[in-house]
């Protein structure tokens, strides 16, 4: 089965959850619904959900009404967050010795988002409507290899190691959005992953793998200068949004040569619509774990204005 409308989401924190959400409104205000959605890190959530069968409003609404307590909690175990054997090693080597000191291997505490996730979807598996494909991107946290967790393999032709035909549940979701050192790995099947966005944050290639004739793009960030950020937060949220940049230009560009490979016929993919969505050079978005309903609300707001605006 081929054609129809794809929805890549990339990845970027809670800015990127609020941002996928509003284009994700826009489309349906516009009649169009995708049949193909593709996500990863934030966008991996809300693909779950929207492919589940929750409309864009409720969506939006969701994440207007969630704040951090629901995401993430801090650690509660510190008696595993010094190792004072190390302390004994810091005149060999300064620096790494008082690295080594520390215990723990991430920071935040993802059970309040596990909590949450469980609540809306009434259980930990999604169920995904007849018809839509869904593909939540992760990375196998000791060897760096992407996977593409799908409830439905692409054609034989397009298809690679790579995808896992799996029943998709919370696991999946919280595995592509578990951000290294902020967020714990999620086991699966024995194996831990973690979040795809630093090493494939905007899963344009698995929905182009499904053949649809337009592909939409929710990118969060665009390159535009910025004020050198004064907060961890800040800091996180300038690196996410660069990998992510740097992601959404390099896909998109990759995509734009196989479709003019295709109009020359050098190739046998087809000539795909390709849509980038990204925010308006003016709209400044930041917070990389800052989850806040105002917030929510305006950046959503934000990016269904930018689809109405070029496709409208």
């Amino acid at each position: 089965m081929s054609g129809g409308l794809a929805l890549v989401l990339s990845g970027g924190g809670a800015q990127a959850a609020y941002f996928g959400a509003g284009v994700a409104q826009g489309l349906a205000e516009l009649g169009r619904t995708p049949r193909i959605y593709s996500g990863t890190s934030a966008g991996a959530l809300n693909i779950g959900l929207l492919a589940g069968g929750m409309s864009p409003d409720a969506l939006t609404h969701l994440w207007a009404e969630l704040g951090s307590a629901d995401v993430y909690r801090f650690r509660a175990d510190l008696y595993r967050l010094l190792r004072p054997w190390q302390l004994l090693r810091l005149a060999d080597d300064l620096v790494g010795n008082a690295l080594g000191v520390i215990g723990w291997t991430w920071l935040l505490d993802t059970s309040p988002a596990r909590k949450t996730l469980a609540k809306v979807l009434d259980g930990d598996r999604l169920s995904i409507r007849e018809g839509v494909v869904a593909v939540v991107s992760a990375v196998e946290h000791a060897t760096g290899r992407v996977t593409r967790f799908t409830n439905t393999l692409p054609p034989e032709h397009r298809r690679t190691d790579r995808y896992r035909q799996v029943e998709l549940t919370v696991d999946h979701l919280l595995a592509s959005a578990a951000a290294p050192v902020l967020f714990p790995p999620v086991e699966i099947d024995g194996v831990e992953y973690t979040d795809a966005g630093l090493v494939a944050n905007t899963p344009l290639s698995p929905a182009l793998a499904y053949e649809p004739d337009t592909v939409v793009v929710a990118a969060s960030s665009r390159r535009q200068a910025t004020d050198r950020p004064d907060s961890l937060d800040e800091a996180l949220g300038l690196l996410f949004a660069n990998v992510a940049r740097f992601a959404v230009e390099q896909d998109f560009r990759h995509a734009q040569t196989v479709n003019e490979l295709a109009k020359t016929g050098a190739t046998e993919k087809r000539q795909v619509e390709l849509v980038l969505v990204e925010p308006s050079a003016d709209f400044s978005i930041s917070g990389f774990v800052r989850f806040s309903p105002d917030t929510a609300r305006a950046v959503a707001e934000h990016g269904r204005s930018r689809v109405l605006e070029l496709l409208g």
